[in-house]
């Protein structure tokens, strides 16, 4: 071998190995970016997931206020329409209590209500009060007032008429000519209290004394009626 040919070969072996080093480096960078991509597309699918998941729990509450809302839109008209009518009740009551005064100089109470049960002879109620009575197990019909008070301690007479469905009055052995008995009692409480008062019931002991049809109760204080009941004998 010459000298030149030594030469040559002398200076080929370094730039081999130049190239030896840069091609492991440029892989050992494409190895690292395909790494990096690689952890990339994790990162970004991870990402879009809890995306995913965010946008469900959003839409899932946005559902939830959505459906509170309406909640509390029926909750504020219930509310408004319940202060509607304790108003009207507020205002009912204030305007009887001004007329009260009135009132108490001419009548001693003010009957709210007015109910009907079927009674035994000892005068126990053996139907409930504003209830069904059957005709086959009539035997006292037992009215019931549910009433204000003006003057606590006062005493109250009452008239009771019973018409039966032929429009007559009921008549017993001791009925006076209209056919109305009188009960009397002591107010015990006053307004804006609620009085209730059973007075007599009126019938017999046999049961099936009625028979069926359409009843009215009146009750009258000295020459008005201040109360009356249509109810049925089935």
């Amino acid at each position: 071998m010459d000298n030149d040919t030594q030469i040559i070969n002398n200076n080929q072996a370094p730039e081999r190995r130049r190239q030896g080093k840069l091609s492991r480096f440029l892989w050992a960078l494409v190895a690292l970016l395909a790494l990096a991509l690689a952890a990339s597309w994790v990162w970004i699918h991870h990402i879009s997931n809890n995306k995913n998941a965010a946008d469900m729990g959003l839409k899932n509450a946005n559902g939830q206020v959505a459906t509170l809302k309406s909640q509390v839109a029926s909750l504020n008209f219930q509310l408004d329409t319940t202060t509607q009518a304790l108003k009207k009740e507020r205002l009912a009551r204030e305007a009887l209590v001004k007329e009260g005064d009135s009132l108490r100089t001419l009548y001693p109470i003010y009957i709210k209500k007015l109910e009907v049960a079927n009674a035994d002879g000892s005068g126990k109620s053996i139907t409930t009060f504003g209830g069904d009575i059957q005709a086959s197990t009539s035997m006292y019909l037992l009215p019931r007032i549910t009433y204000y008070g003006f003057k606590p301690g006062e005493k109250v007479e009452l008239q009771v008429k019973l018409y039966n469905p032929d429009g007559n009055i009921v008549l017993g052995g001791e009925s006076p000519k209209d056919g109305s008995y009188s009960y009397s009692y002591t107010i015990s409480t006053v307004y804006p209290a609620d009085n209730v008062e059973s007075l007599k019931g009126w019938g017999g002991s046999d049961k099936g004394h009625f028979y069926p049809g359409t009843y009215r109760y009146e009750i009258w204080c000295g020459d008005m009626c201040f109360k009356s009941v249509t109810f049925k004998l089935k």
